[in-house]
Protein backbone atom coordinates (compact mmCIF):
# COMPACT_ATOMS: atom_id res chain seq x y z
CA UNK A 1 0.00 0.00 0.00
CA UNK A 2 2.20 2.74 1.21
CA UNK A 3 4.73 1.88 -2.50
CA UNK A 4 1.85 2.42 -4.28
CA UNK A 5 0.85 5.54 -2.53
CA UNK A 6 4.38 7.17 -2.59
CA UNK A 7 4.00 6.53 -6.29
CA UNK A 8 0.31 8.29 -6.30
CA UNK A 9 1.91 11.11 -4.16
CA UNK A 10 4.92 11.91 -6.81
CA UNK A 11 2.39 11.67 -10.13
CA UNK A 12 0.22 14.24 -8.38
CA UNK A 13 3.05 16.56 -7.72
CA UNK A 14 3.94 16.48 -11.56
CA UNK A 15 0.46 16.75 -13.03
CA UNK A 16 -0.16 19.66 -10.77
CA UNK A 17 2.76 21.79 -11.94
CA UNK A 18 2.28 20.86 -15.26
CA UNK A 19 -1.75 21.97 -14.94
CA UNK A 20 -0.79 25.34 -13.21
CA UNK A 21 0.67 26.32 -16.37
CA UNK A 22 -2.19 25.36 -18.68
CA UNK A 23 -4.52 27.92 -19.80
CA UNK A 24 -8.00 27.90 -17.86
CA UNK A 25 -10.41 25.72 -19.28
CA UNK A 26 -8.46 24.68 -22.75
CA UNK A 27 -8.57 20.90 -23.55
CA UNK A 28 -4.73 20.19 -21.39
CA UNK A 29 -6.17 22.12 -18.60
CA UNK A 30 -9.75 20.17 -18.53
CA UNK A 31 -7.62 16.65 -19.36
CA UNK A 32 -5.02 17.01 -16.49
CA UNK A 33 -7.95 17.78 -14.20
CA UNK A 34 -9.34 14.96 -14.81
CA UNK A 35 -6.46 12.79 -13.88
CA UNK A 36 -5.02 14.86 -11.00
CA UNK A 37 -8.51 14.52 -9.15
CA UNK A 38 -8.95 10.99 -8.80
CA UNK A 39 -5.16 11.27 -7.72
CA UNK A 40 -6.20 13.21 -4.66
CA UNK A 41 -6.86 10.49 -2.81
CA UNK A 42 -2.94 10.31 -0.84
CA UNK A 43 -3.26 12.62 1.75
CA UNK A 44 -6.43 10.58 3.37
CA UNK A 45 -5.26 7.38 2.33
CA UNK A 46 -2.23 7.99 4.86
CA UNK A 47 -4.00 9.37 6.99
CA UNK A 48 -6.16 6.34 6.79
CA UNK A 49 -2.89 3.66 6.78
CA UNK A 50 -1.12 5.50 9.61
CA UNK A 51 -4.32 5.04 12.03
CA UNK A 52 -4.28 1.30 10.39
CA UNK A 53 -0.99 0.56 11.54
CA UNK A 54 -0.71 2.19 15.12
CA UNK A 55 -3.81 0.90 15.75
CA UNK A 56 -2.83 -2.79 14.15
CA UNK A 57 0.04 -2.42 16.65
CA UNK A 58 -0.95 -1.02 19.81
CA UNK A 59 -4.59 -2.16 20.02
CA UNK A 60 -4.24 -5.72 21.86
CA UNK A 61 -1.17 -4.74 23.81
CA UNK A 62 -0.56 -3.10 26.96
CA UNK A 63 -0.02 0.63 26.25
CA UNK A 64 2.91 3.17 27.58
CA UNK A 65 2.21 6.70 26.74
CA UNK A 66 5.48 7.77 27.11
CA UNK A 67 7.20 5.37 25.47
CA UNK A 68 4.88 4.99 22.39
CA UNK A 69 5.55 9.08 22.63
CA UNK A 70 9.28 8.73 23.06
CA UNK A 71 9.53 5.84 20.54
CA UNK A 72 7.42 7.71 17.97
CA UNK A 73 8.79 11.66 18.07
CA UNK A 74 11.87 10.65 17.83
CA UNK A 75 11.26 9.35 14.30
CA UNK A 76 9.42 11.84 12.94
CA UNK A 77 10.80 15.21 14.97
CA UNK A 78 14.21 14.63 13.53
CA UNK A 79 13.30 14.22 10.28
CA UNK A 80 10.97 17.34 10.37
CA UNK A 81 13.43 19.61 11.72
CA UNK A 82 16.12 17.92 9.58
CA UNK A 83 13.91 18.62 6.30
CA UNK A 84 13.07 21.86 6.98
CA UNK A 85 16.49 23.06 7.75
CA UNK A 86 17.80 21.40 4.04
CA UNK A 87 14.56 22.10 2.22
CA UNK A 88 15.08 25.89 3.70
CA UNK A 89 19.10 25.78 2.44
CA UNK A 90 17.98 24.10 -0.87
CA UNK A 91 15.09 27.03 -1.54
CA UNK A 92 17.84 29.64 -0.95
CA UNK A 93 20.25 28.04 -3.25
CA UNK A 94 18.34 27.84 -6.11
CA UNK A 95 16.43 31.28 -5.66
CA UNK A 96 20.09 32.85 -6.55
CA UNK A 97 21.98 35.57 -5.29
CA UNK A 98 18.78 37.63 -4.26
CA UNK A 99 17.92 35.10 -1.66
CA UNK A 100 18.43 36.52 1.98
CA UNK A 101 20.88 34.44 3.82
CA UNK A 102 21.53 36.75 7.12
CA UNK A 103 21.41 34.63 10.26
CA UNK A 104 18.41 36.72 11.51
CA UNK A 105 16.33 36.07 8.68
CA UNK A 106 17.08 32.17 8.41
CA UNK A 107 16.09 31.59 11.89
CA UNK A 108 12.89 33.56 11.31
CA UNK A 109 12.55 31.61 8.33
CA UNK A 110 13.34 28.40 10.39
CA UNK A 111 11.12 28.90 13.49
CA UNK A 112 8.18 30.04 11.13
CA UNK A 113 8.55 26.93 9.08
CA UNK A 114 8.98 24.63 12.22
CA UNK A 115 5.58 25.88 13.66
CA UNK A 116 3.67 25.82 10.54
CA UNK A 117 5.18 23.21 8.18
CA UNK A 118 5.46 25.15 5.23
CA UNK A 119 8.22 23.84 3.44
CA UNK A 120 7.33 21.63 0.47
CA UNK A 121 5.01 18.79 1.37
CA UNK A 122 6.45 18.57 5.40
CA UNK A 123 2.38 19.45 6.50
CA UNK A 124 1.80 15.80 6.90
CA UNK A 125 4.40 15.50 9.43
CA UNK A 126 3.09 18.25 11.42
CA UNK A 127 0.00 16.61 11.16
CA UNK A 128 1.18 13.08 12.47
CA UNK A 129 2.42 14.85 15.22
CA UNK A 130 -0.33 16.10 16.53
CA UNK A 131 -1.89 12.79 15.52
CA UNK A 132 0.83 11.01 17.94
CA UNK A 133 -0.42 13.24 21.00
CA UNK A 134 -4.36 12.57 20.51
CA UNK A 135 -3.08 8.79 19.84
CA UNK A 136 -3.18 7.80 23.55
CA UNK A 137 -6.64 9.25 24.00
CA UNK A 138 -8.44 8.03 20.99
CA UNK A 139 -6.61 4.51 22.09
CA UNK A 140 -8.65 4.67 25.05
CA UNK A 141 -11.74 5.74 23.55
CA UNK A 142 -11.62 3.05 20.52
CA UNK A 143 -10.98 0.59 23.49
CA UNK A 144 -14.26 1.56 25.64
CA UNK A 145 -16.38 2.35 22.63
CA UNK A 146 -15.08 -1.48 20.75
CA UNK A 147 -18.84 -2.63 20.95
CA UNK A 148 -20.38 0.49 19.06
CA UNK A 149 -17.33 0.49 16.69
CA UNK A 150 -19.60 0.61 13.72
CA UNK A 151 -21.60 3.72 14.89
CA UNK A 152 -18.25 5.54 16.03
CA UNK A 153 -17.23 4.65 12.50
CA UNK A 154 -20.43 6.33 10.64
CA UNK A 155 -20.60 9.46 12.87
CA UNK A 156 -17.18 10.12 12.33
CA UNK A 157 -17.84 9.90 8.64
CA UNK A 158 -21.18 12.13 8.70
CA UNK A 159 -18.67 14.93 10.81
CA UNK A 160 -15.83 14.37 8.23
CA UNK A 161 -18.53 15.46 5.03
CA UNK A 162 -20.17 18.29 7.82
CA UNK A 163 -16.36 19.58 8.16
CA UNK A 164 -15.09 19.14 5.09
CA UNK A 165 -18.29 21.27 3.79
CA UNK A 166 -17.69 24.09 6.08
CA UNK A 167 -14.41 24.28 5.00
CA UNK A 168 -15.57 24.40 1.26
CA UNK A 169 -18.73 26.69 1.51
CA UNK A 170 -18.63 28.31 4.69
CA UNK A 171 -14.82 29.53 5.45
CA UNK A 172 -14.46 31.41 1.99
CA UNK A 173 -17.09 33.44 2.69
CA UNK A 174 -16.00 34.16 6.79
CA UNK A 175 -14.97 37.77 8.30
CA UNK A 176 -12.01 35.97 9.64
CA UNK A 177 -10.45 39.37 10.25
CA UNK A 178 -12.76 39.49 13.77
CA UNK A 179 -11.89 36.37 14.96
CA UNK A 180 -9.23 35.62 17.62
CA UNK A 181 -5.71 34.89 16.31
CA UNK A 182 -6.43 31.16 17.59
CA UNK A 183 -9.75 30.50 15.65
CA UNK A 184 -7.85 32.40 12.64
CA UNK A 185 -4.68 30.11 12.46
CA UNK A 186 -6.81 27.08 13.18
CA UNK A 187 -8.26 28.10 9.81
CA UNK A 188 -5.61 29.59 7.95
CA UNK A 189 -3.77 26.25 8.15
CA UNK A 190 -7.05 23.73 8.01
CA UNK A 191 -5.09 21.71 6.00
CA UNK A 192 -3.15 20.43 8.49
CA UNK A 193 -5.02 20.77 11.49
CA UNK A 194 -5.37 17.20 12.87
CA UNK A 195 -9.05 17.53 12.93
CA UNK A 196 -9.86 18.04 9.28
CA UNK A 197 -8.53 14.44 9.11
CA UNK A 198 -10.27 12.42 12.09
CA UNK A 199 -12.55 10.34 9.59
CA UNK A 200 -9.10 8.46 8.29
CA UNK A 201 -7.34 7.99 11.85
CA UNK A 202 -10.70 6.54 12.90
CA UNK A 203 -11.37 4.04 9.84
CA UNK A 204 -7.73 3.17 10.28
CA UNK A 205 -8.70 2.03 13.35
CA UNK A 206 -11.89 0.53 13.28
CA UNK A 207 -9.95 -1.53 10.26
CA UNK A 208 -6.81 -2.62 12.66
CA UNK A 209 -8.93 -3.69 14.84
CA UNK A 210 -11.57 -5.78 13.14
CA UNK A 211 -9.03 -6.40 10.48
CA UNK A 212 -9.15 -10.58 10.00
CA UNK A 213 -13.23 -9.91 9.38
CA UNK A 214 -12.90 -6.92 6.89
CA UNK A 215 -9.99 -9.01 5.17
CA UNK A 216 -11.93 -11.67 4.74
CA UNK A 217 -14.80 -9.52 2.87
CA UNK A 218 -13.23 -7.65 1.05
CA UNK A 219 -11.40 -10.76 -0.23
CA UNK A 220 -14.90 -12.40 -1.22
CA UNK A 221 -15.95 -9.05 -2.57
CA UNK A 222 -13.35 -8.03 -4.67
CA UNK A 223 -15.52 -7.08 -7.57
CA UNK A 224 -17.67 -5.34 -5.97
CA UNK A 225 -14.59 -3.12 -4.95
CA UNK A 226 -13.63 -2.75 -8.07
CA UNK A 227 -16.58 -1.65 -9.72
CA UNK A 228 -17.23 0.89 -6.92
CA UNK A 229 -14.11 2.14 -7.24
CA UNK A 230 -14.83 3.00 -11.13
CA UNK A 231 -18.17 4.34 -10.25
CA UNK A 232 -16.32 5.94 -7.92
CA UNK A 233 -13.81 7.75 -10.55
CA UNK A 234 -16.88 8.54 -13.03
CA UNK A 235 -18.89 10.30 -10.03
CA UNK A 236 -15.77 12.58 -9.76
CA UNK A 237 -16.15 13.24 -13.51
CA UNK A 238 -19.65 13.94 -13.27
CA UNK A 239 -19.09 16.14 -10.22
CA UNK A 240 -15.81 18.12 -12.02
CA UNK A 241 -18.23 18.68 -14.90
CA UNK A 242 -21.17 19.83 -12.83
CA UNK A 243 -19.02 22.62 -10.65
CA UNK A 244 -16.95 23.64 -13.42
CA UNK A 245 -19.32 24.26 -17.00
CA UNK A 246 -22.66 24.68 -14.50
CA UNK A 247 -21.63 26.47 -11.23
CA UNK A 248 -17.90 28.10 -12.98
CA UNK A 249 -16.79 27.09 -9.83
CA UNK A 250 -12.58 27.64 -9.94
CA UNK A 251 -10.08 24.95 -11.04
CA UNK A 252 -8.58 25.42 -7.72
CA UNK A 253 -11.84 24.96 -5.55
CA UNK A 254 -12.97 22.14 -7.78
CA UNK A 255 -10.03 19.62 -7.54
CA UNK A 256 -9.34 20.41 -3.98
CA UNK A 257 -8.55 17.95 -1.63
CA UNK A 258 -11.08 19.22 1.52
CA UNK A 259 -14.28 18.84 0.22
CA UNK A 260 -17.48 16.61 0.82
CA UNK A 261 -16.83 14.05 -2.60
CA UNK A 262 -12.99 13.44 -1.56
CA UNK A 263 -14.68 11.97 1.34
CA UNK A 264 -16.75 8.98 0.31
CA UNK A 265 -14.18 8.65 -3.03
CA UNK A 266 -10.82 8.57 -1.19
CA UNK A 267 -12.38 6.04 1.11
CA UNK A 268 -13.37 3.56 -1.57
CA UNK A 269 -9.83 3.77 -2.77
CA UNK A 270 -8.73 3.11 0.59
CA UNK A 271 -10.44 0.26 0.45
CA UNK A 272 -9.33 -0.45 -2.97
CA UNK A 273 -5.75 -0.77 -1.81
CA UNK A 274 -6.50 -2.71 1.23
CA UNK A 275 -7.53 -5.30 -1.81
CA UNK A 276 -4.53 -4.51 -3.26
CA UNK A 277 -2.03 -5.18 -0.30
CA UNK A 278 -4.29 -8.31 0.97
CA UNK A 279 -4.25 -9.54 -2.82
CA UNK A 280 -0.66 -8.84 -3.17
CA UNK A 281 0.30 -10.55 0.30
CA UNK A 282 -1.17 -14.33 -1.11
CA UNK A 283 1.05 -13.93 -4.05
CA UNK A 284 4.15 -12.18 -3.62
CA UNK A 285 6.19 -15.15 -1.95
CA UNK A 286 5.01 -17.26 -5.53
CA UNK A 287 7.75 -17.72 -8.07
CA UNK A 288 6.39 -15.75 -10.41
CA UNK A 289 7.11 -12.59 -8.09
CA UNK A 290 10.63 -13.36 -7.79
CA UNK A 291 11.72 -10.31 -10.05
CA UNK A 292 8.53 -8.01 -8.47
CA UNK A 293 8.60 -8.76 -4.97
CA UNK A 294 12.34 -7.47 -3.92
CA UNK A 295 11.27 -3.94 -6.05
CA UNK A 296 7.91 -3.77 -3.96
CA UNK A 297 9.45 -4.43 -0.21
CA UNK A 298 12.62 -1.97 -1.60
CA UNK A 299 10.13 1.27 -2.03
CA UNK A 300 7.66 0.23 0.52
CA UNK A 301 10.60 0.41 3.13
CA UNK A 302 12.01 3.56 1.32
CA UNK A 303 8.28 4.96 1.00
CA UNK A 304 8.73 7.37 4.14
CA UNK A 305 12.09 8.58 3.00
CA UNK A 306 11.12 8.83 -0.47
CA UNK A 307 8.48 11.39 0.18
CA UNK A 308 11.39 13.38 2.26
CA UNK A 309 13.37 13.31 -1.04
CA UNK A 310 11.27 13.79 -3.86
CA UNK A 311 10.75 17.27 -3.69
CA UNK A 312 14.15 18.09 -3.82
CA UNK A 313 14.44 15.16 -6.75
CA UNK A 314 11.59 16.51 -8.78
CA UNK A 315 13.45 20.11 -9.28
CA UNK A 316 16.18 17.99 -10.65
CA UNK A 317 14.53 15.88 -13.04
CA UNK A 318 12.54 19.31 -13.95
CA UNK A 319 15.69 21.03 -14.50
CA UNK A 320 16.69 17.81 -16.66
CA UNK A 321 13.46 17.84 -18.69
CA UNK A 322 13.56 21.93 -19.06
CA UNK A 323 17.50 21.22 -21.10
CA UNK A 324 15.26 19.09 -23.89
CA UNK A 325 13.30 22.73 -24.46
CA UNK A 326 10.44 20.78 -23.79
CA UNK A 327 8.14 23.34 -21.36
CA UNK A 328 4.59 23.50 -20.30
CA UNK A 329 1.96 21.20 -21.54
CA UNK A 330 4.08 19.85 -23.86
CA UNK A 331 5.86 17.90 -21.02
CA UNK A 332 1.76 16.21 -20.60
CA UNK A 333 3.62 12.97 -22.48
CA UNK A 334 6.80 13.17 -20.27
CA UNK A 335 4.63 12.69 -16.90
CA UNK A 336 5.08 8.94 -16.33
CA UNK A 337 8.91 9.47 -17.19
CA UNK A 338 9.18 11.96 -14.67
CA UNK A 339 7.09 10.23 -12.02
CA UNK A 340 9.22 7.64 -12.16
CA UNK A 341 12.46 8.77 -12.63
CA UNK A 342 11.46 10.42 -9.48
CA UNK A 343 10.08 7.92 -7.80
CA UNK A 344 13.15 5.43 -8.25
CA UNK A 345 15.61 8.29 -7.62
CA UNK A 346 14.53 9.38 -4.45
CA UNK A 347 14.07 5.99 -3.20
CA UNK A 348 17.43 4.89 -4.14
CA UNK A 349 18.43 8.15 -2.19
CA UNK A 350 16.05 7.21 0.96
CA UNK A 351 17.72 3.89 1.03
CA UNK A 352 21.12 4.92 1.12
CA UNK A 353 20.08 7.53 3.82
CA UNK A 354 18.81 4.78 5.62
CA UNK A 355 21.86 2.75 5.72
CA UNK A 356 23.97 5.34 7.55
CA UNK A 357 24.19 4.58 11.18
CA UNK A 358 22.23 7.36 13.38
CA UNK A 359 21.68 9.42 10.46
CA UNK A 360 19.11 7.45 9.02
CA UNK A 361 16.98 8.86 11.39
CA UNK A 362 16.40 12.01 9.11
CA UNK A 363 14.41 9.05 6.62
CA UNK A 364 13.08 8.08 10.05
CA UNK A 365 15.08 4.38 10.37
CA UNK A 366 15.88 3.71 13.56
CA UNK A 367 19.72 2.80 13.55
CA UNK A 368 22.97 2.66 16.12
CA UNK A 369 26.66 2.84 15.90
CA UNK A 370 27.94 -0.46 14.77
CA UNK A 371 29.85 -2.35 17.88
CA UNK A 372 33.21 -2.44 17.75
CA UNK A 373 34.57 -6.08 17.76
CA UNK A 374 36.94 -6.46 20.92
CA UNK A 375 39.94 -8.59 19.96
CA UNK A 376 40.31 -11.66 21.58
CA UNK A 377 42.69 -11.84 24.94
CA UNK A 378 45.74 -13.83 23.72
CA UNK A 379 47.56 -15.92 26.78
CA UNK A 380 50.70 -15.57 26.11
CA UNK A 381 52.78 -18.48 27.75
CA UNK A 382 53.99 -18.30 30.72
Amino acid sequence: MRACMILGVIFVHVVSAIDAVSTPLSVANIGLDMVLMPLHFTREAFMFITGLVLFYTYYHKPFSTTSFWSKRFKLIAIPYVFWTALYIAFIGVISGPGYDWAPVNLLHVFIRAILTGNQYFLYFLVISIQFYFVFPLLLMMMRKLERWHGWVLLVSFLVQLGLMGIVQWVVPVLPTDTYPVWLRTIIHYEDRFVLSYQFWFIAGAVFAVHYERIRTWVLSHRSTVWWSMAAGVAGLWCYYAIARFIFHESDAAVVNVLQPVMVPYAFLVSVTLMVIGVSWARVREERSMRFVSPLVRFFGGASFGIFLVHPIMLRFVDQAVGLLHVNGIDRIPLIPLMAVVTYCASGVVAYCFGKVPLFSYVVGIKTRLPKLNRPDKVSTPA
